[in-house]
C-alpha cells in the first residue's frame, strides 16, 4: 500500500483485502482500474460502493453531513420565504391603509399601489415554490439517506462475500431466541465446517474458492425452513438455527447437509473434465431452557472441532465439554 501512496488506514487494509482475497471479483477489478497513487475518495467510494464494514461508520457520516447541509439550505429558504412574506403583508397593509385615509383617491394612485402588490405576490409566490421544490427534493433524498444508512447497518451483520449474514448476526439472532421468546419447541444450533474449500482457494485460487462458495451458500440458502437461519461464520464455517427439532432431527438435518455438499461438483477453469469435491464436518447443540448464545457457540465450537477429528458429525455432551475444555472458532468473515 505505501508503494501505491495509500494511507494506512484502517479501512484501506481491509479494501485491499478484499480486493487481493477474490471474494469480491468487482471489487478487484475496480480497484485495478484505479491504477498507482489512487486518490483516498476514489478508494473511499468503492469501498462504499461494496458496503465493506469499515466502511459504515464513514457512510454514516457522510449521510449525517449530507442531512445537516440540506436542513441548512431549508431552513435558510425558510427564512428568506418568510422575509418574502412579511414583505407582501407590509405592501398589503400600506395599500389598505391608502384605501381607509383616502377613499376617493385617484385611479392612477390606486393602480401604482395594486402593482406594487402584484409584484410583491410574484415574489412570494415565486420564494413559496422554490421552497416547495426544496422540501420535495429534500424528502426524496432523506429517504435515500435512510436507505444507504440501513444498508451500511446491513453490512455490519453481512458476510460481504456471500450475502449471508454473519457471527454477529447469529449471536444477535440466538439472543433474540434465547431472551425475547419463550422456547416451548427444542432449538438446535449447528456448526459446519466445510473441509476443503480452504485448500482449494490456496491451489486455485480465489475465483475458484469463490464459485465455489457461491454455490454453498444457494445449497445451505434452500436447506433451511423458512424460520430457521444460516450465517457464515468463518473461512469455511457456516452456523445453522433450526426450530422445533430434537437432537436427532438436528443430526438428520446435518447427514443431509453432509450428502448434498458431497454432491457438489466444483469444475476448474480449463481442464472440464476434471473435477473438486468438498466435504463437511459438523458440532450440534440443543439448547435447554438456561442456554445463553455464547454457552450454544462454544458448545457447538467443542462439539466441531471433535468432529473434524474424524467423527464427521458429533453431537455436544458434557463430558465432551469435560474433555476438551473451551475452544473458540475463528473470527467472524
Amino acid at each position: 500500500m505505501s508503494a501505491h501512496g495509500v494511507a494506512a488506514l484502517p479501512r484501506n487494509y481491509e479494501l485491499f483485502y478484499e480486493a487481493l482475497s477474490g471474494r469480491l471479483p468487482q471489487l478487484s477489478r475496480e480497484l485495478g482500474a484505479l491504477g498507482h497513487n489512487p486518490l483516498q475518495d476514489s478508494l473511499d467510494a468503492l469501498g462504499l460502493k461494496h458496503h465493506l464494514v469499515s466502511h459504515a461508520s464513514l457512510a454514516a457520516d457522510r449521510a449525517r453531513a449530507e442531512a445537516q447541509e440540506a436542513l441548512a439550505d431549508m431552513a435558510s429558504k425558510l427564512k428568506l420565504a418568510l422575509v418574502q412574506k412579511q414583505a407582501f403583508k407590509a405592501e398589503l397593509d400600506h395599500f389598505a391603509g391608502r384605501l381607509e385615509a383616502d377613499p376617493v383617491a385617484g385611479l392612477t394612485g390606486v393602480a401604482d399601489e395594486a402593482a406594487r402588490l402584484r409584484e410583491a405576490a410574484g415574489r412570494l409566490m415565486n420564494e413559496e415554490s422554490a421552497l416547495q421544490y426544496l422540501l420535495e427534493n429534500g424528502a426524496r433524498r432523506f429517504v435515500e439517506l435512510e436507505g444507504d444508512l440501513s444498508e451500511s447497518g446491513r453490512s455490519l451483520t453481512r458476510d460481504p462475500a456471500t450475502g449471508l449474514p454473519n457471527r454477529l448476526a447469529l449471536s444477535a439472532k440466538l439472543d433474540s431466541i434465547l431472551e425475547t421468546e419463550r422456547i416451548d419447541q427444542p432449538v438446535a444450533l449447528l456448526l459446519v465446517s466445510v473441509e476443503g474449500l480452504r485448500a482449494m482457494a490456496e491451489h486455485h485460487g480465489g475465483t475458484v474458492a469463490a464459485k465455489a462458495l457461491a454455490r454453498l451458500s444457494a445449497l445451505f440458502r434452500k436447506s433451511i425452513k423458512k424460520n430457521d437461519f444460516v450465517a457464515r461464520v468463518g473461512q469455511q464455517d457456516f452456523a445453522f438455527v433450526c426450530r422445533d427439532v430434537s437432537a436427532e432431527n438436528a443430526e438428520a438435518i446435518a447427514r443431509r447437509l453432509l450428502q448434498s455438499v458431497k454432491a457438489m461438483k466444483v469444475t476448474l477453469p480449463g481442464r472440464v473434465h476434471t473435477v473438486e469435491t468438498l466435504s463437511l464436518a459438523a458440532g450440534i447443540t440443543v439448547a435447554q431452557p438456561a442456554s445463553n448464545s455464547a454457552d450454544l457457540l462454544i458448545q457447538a465450537e467443542l462439539a466441531l472441532s471433535a468432529a473434524q477429528d474424524g467423527a464427521g458429525i458429533l453431537r455436544y455432551s458434557a463430558a465432551l465439554g469435560r474433555d476438551r475444555g473451551k475452544i473458540y472458532g475463528q473470527n467472524a468473515a
